[in-house]
């Protein structure tokens, strides 16, 4: 009972917690209804907790009413004959048997069999780690996935499953989702012969088109199966996917659960302790292992990282992660090769040399590079691996690079002379590519400063504001601004794809956050304000000792805040960064938009979830990026350079939209240029018809080419509340470079293009050996089987039976009483009446023609 209900308490936690294993699509199985049964009671015994008693009642009063007649007609036995003697003591017993009967209250009743059947979940690894192709089909090596799904979809391993019990797959990775059910199949026999969806075609014989019918079904199913069990999932969570199957509440006892893994357990629960539990809920779980348990030998360009934005003649940093297993201690040549545009010659730039000092260890290799024509640039990373490298697939990344001659123009607002407006207003002056304009709300006119430009108010005109490309704002008084220059700064960010970096504080921010009038400013900020009056923690600035920024995954994934040129890197140096001390309380982040961090005092906001101290989002064409608070000067204490990198990397994030802002159709924006493989990348499109109207059309496509040149089509939808925006995403299911290309329906001669790459998390691949001991443990705690491969488990071997012979059904069987039959009984009532009043007048009307009296 300790055990079980620890495991209630798991599955409760892991559907509370962010990425849980849930399933609410799962509906609840009904059991079965057989047929009616009718049978026929004693209304009157049931009235009774001991019917013996009543028994014993009518035995004792039925014996004294036959002595009673046999002493009368004994008595009168002279005066009759014998056939009158005999006949009138028949009717005098009949009238009271029928009595008796009406007292013991004959029903009728229609009860029904409730059939529960039994249930088996097999559950499906969809890790990115099931990509791994080490398994083997005939002469191939296939993926661990395929391997998996080829089992369930052509051996008899579910055929055998539905002849006891009701059947559910779903696949696992952070969540639990369920992608196929079958019902019992009580026809099926669990022989060998067929596959597991060859019941749909066997219940088809009708002939050739009903078999036909089976058929399509049945490529269906499989197709569902395949396409629902690919490997995107960045996390594995083995643990809390069997807490929440044991836990799930539906119909029907859970007589086992099937688990196809790796055994690749990175986050959650403990797989252990839910197979303690198991064990006394007398579900047991049958593990399958997939995958080798010898370490892979695989060298691969894990990331080729390039600034996406660069100046002519200017020196870039271009760095190739560099990753392998099995090779430690030796080194490689990574080659860099540039095209510059489409059709042009590619041309080597680079060579260097790389040496892995460990296993699973990421190395940097960096290339410098100074860009001389104006366009777009494309890279090319290429590792020369060794022959017995067992995957060449992942030996090449590319990237891209806008050189543009134009600076970046900034304009930076400041209530006051923070620190961090002093840092950035320095660093921009200093940088050759960029120009600063400055508006020191509080200052006095005619305050010098290390500006190209001192503005004593917002700018009143487009010709004004539209010539920046990003506004920086530290918490600014936008009270400051009248409706027409609000109207102004919201068409710009939407329109002309403006870039905001917009930091709370603690002096105007609760202000203009509560004005009638600025809604549309409100409207531009990625988060939700508190917009009622006197509650304590409005404005939250608090905390005598600094709290560090607890970053998402979206935020340790986004390049734009590192603080190192590898993923390891940035998290060891945010990571000694001590963190600040207070964050703007507000409600939340908006629908739509990216958090990427928090701020981690416990005590600090108004809800469960910490403060948003970082968070960005589109809004129209332009991006605004939000800060909690004005504290990143803090960096410095660590190295200056960690401040101007950040800051110069925000820049050039929230500027994206501006680099194709001379073009003549429109511009095609992502969130960022690279993702990790299962992230669903948001594809946004701003069009205009060639007479620069905005383009009024319900849908565009845009053409996503993948690695190994695999393409589809996305839809983007129009935004009916901005017209001339489109809307579509799509999900990175393999590493490598994905080209979106859009060409818009008003001049198809000129084509959109934006480039992003995808990549692993190191989390999946971090240890890629099957972990054998894991799987064993959880088989033989919960009291089941582990079995080496999916074809073991399938087929058997010498020592194990086929896996699906192995769980008994718990299927049960209720006899659920029905209503008393109310028309039988009336009928049954009347009959008995008349049969005891027959009796009676019949005896009464033979004894006066005897003469008796």
């Amino acid at each position: 009972m300790i055990a079980w209900n620890r495991l209630l308490l798991l599955a409760q936690t892991t559907a509370e917690s962010p990425g849980a294993a849930t399933d609410p699509a799962t509906p609840a199985v009904a059991p079965t209804l057989g047929e009616g049964l009718t049978s026929y009671r004693f209304g009157r015994l049931e009235q009774f907790d001991d019917p013996r008693w009543l028994w014993l009642g009518v035995a004792v009063a039925a014996v004294l009413l036959v002595l009673f007649v046999v002493w009368q007609y004994r008595r009168e036995h002279s005066a009759l004959p014998t056939w009158a003697t005999f006949a009138l003591g028949a009717l005098r017993l009949a009238a009271f048997a029928g009595a008796i009967l009406f007292f013991l209250d004959p029903l009728k009743r229609t009860d029904q069999e409730i059939v529960t059947e039994s249930r088996v979940t097999v559950l499906v690894d969809a890790s990115q780690s099931m990509a791994v192709e080490d398994e083997k089909s005939g002469d191939d090596g296939v993926s661990r996935s395929e391997a998996v799904l080829q089992v369930l979809a052509d051996s008899p391993l579910i055929r055998e499953l539905r002849s006891q019990h009701d059947v559910t797959v779903k696949v696992f990775d952070a969540e639990v989702r369920r992608i196929q059910q079958w019902k019992r199949d009580k026809a099926a026999t669990g022989g060998r012969v067929h596959s597991a969806n060859d019941a749909a075609t066997e219940s088809n014989d009708d002939g050739d088109g009903a078999r036909d019918g089976g058929r399509d079904e049945d490529r269906d199913q499989r197709s569902r199966l395949f396409d629902a069990g690919k490997p995107i999932g960045a996390e594995t969570r083995l643990g809390d996917a069997l807490a929440a199957t044991l836990a799930e509440p539906v119909a029907g006892q859970l007589a086992g659960v099937f688990a196809f893994s790796d055994g690749g357990q990175n986050l959650g629960v403990d797989p252990l302790a839910v197979a303690d539990a198991a064990a006394i809920a007398k579900t047991p779980i049958i593990t399958v292992g997939v995958g080798s348990t010898a370490p892979r030998r695989n060298l691969r360009l894990q990331e080729l990282i390039a600034p996406s934005r660069a100046y002519p003649e200017d020196k870039v940093a271009v760095r190739a992660l560099v990753q392998g297993e099995g090779y430690a201690g030796r080194s490689f040549d990574v080659e860099l090769y540039a095209r510059e545009g489409e059709g042009s010659a590619e041309v080597r730039i680079g060579q260097e040399s790389v040496t892995l000092n460990a296993d699973g260890e990421t190395v940097p290799v960096e290339f410098d590079i100074e860009p001389s024509v104006i366009g777009r640039l494309e890279l090319e990373a290429r590792l020369v691996a060794p022959p017995d490298d067992q995957y060449s697939d992942d030996n090449r990344r590319t990237a891209e690079i806008d050189v543009v001659e134009t600076s970046t123009k900034v304009l930076l607002i400041a209530s006051g002379a923070t620190r961090d407006y002093r840092f950035l207003r320095n660093q921009l002056k200093r940088d050759r590519h960029a120009n600063v304009d400055v508006w020191l709300q509080m200052s006095p006119p005619g305050i010098s400063q290390d500006a190209d430009k001192v503005l004593q108010e917002f700018p009143k005109t487009k010709d004004e504001l539209f010539d920046y490309d990003v506004i920086v704002a530290f918490d600014p008084d936008w009270m400051q601004l009248d409706a027409q220059q609000v109207d102004l700064l919201e068409q710009w960010v939407a329109e002309e794809a403006g870039g905001m970096i917009v930091v709370a504080g603690p002096v105007h921010t609760a202000t203009w956050a509560q004005s009638p009038e600025h809604g549309k400013i409100r409207a531009l900020y990625p988060v939700e304000f508190q917009r009622r009056m006197g509650l304590l923690d409005d404005g939250l600035y608090g905390s005598p000792t600094p709290w560090q920024i607890d970053f998402t995954r979206e935020g340790m994934e986004a390049d734009f805040l590192w603080l190192g040129d590898t993923p390891e890197e940035n998290r060891a140096r945010w990571g000694r960064f001590p963190g600040v001390f207070g964050c703007y309380a507000v409600k939340g982040p908006k629908p739509g938009a990216q958090v990427y961090g928090r701020y981690s005092d416990p005590e600090a906001g108004i809800s469960t979830e910490r403060p948003v101290y970082f968070a960005d989002q589109f809004y129209g064409a332009g991006r605004v990026f939000y800060m909690g608070s004005g504290e990143l000067w803090r960096l410095r204490t660590l190295d200056p350079g960690y401040y101007e990198r950040l800051y110069t990397q925000l820049v050039r994030h929230v500027s994206q939209g501006r680099l194709l802002r001379g073009s003549s159709t429109g511009r095609l924006l992502v969130e960022r240029d690279r993702y990790f493989v299962g992230d669903t990348v948001v594809v946004r499109a701003q069009l205009s018809t060639p007479d620069r109207e905005p383009l009024v059309a319900p849908r565009v496509s845009a053409r996503v080419t993948g690695p190994n040149n695999a393409g589809m089509n996305v839809e983007l939808i129009a935004d009916e509340s901005r017209p001339g925006n489109f809307v579509g995403q799509f999900t990175v299911s393999n590493e490598g470079s994905y080209r979106i290309e859009l060409s818009p329906p008003g001049d198809p001669g000129e084509s959109l293009v934006k480039r992003i790459t995808a990549a692993v998390p190191d989390l999946e691949f971090a240890e890629t050996r099957r972990n054998e001991a894991l799987l064993t443990a959880i088989a033989a705690r919960s009291g089941g089987k582990y079995y080496a491969s999916p074809a073991l488990a399938a087929n058997g071997d010498s020592g194990l039976p086929a896996a699906g012979t192995l769980i008994e059904s718990q299927a049960k069987t209720e006899i659920v009483r029905g209503q008393p039959d109310k028309a039988f009984a009336e009928s049954l009532h009347r009959w008995l009446l008349a049969g005891i009043c027959g009796a009676l007048c019949l005896e009464w009307l033979l004894r006066r023609l005897l003469k008796l009296a």
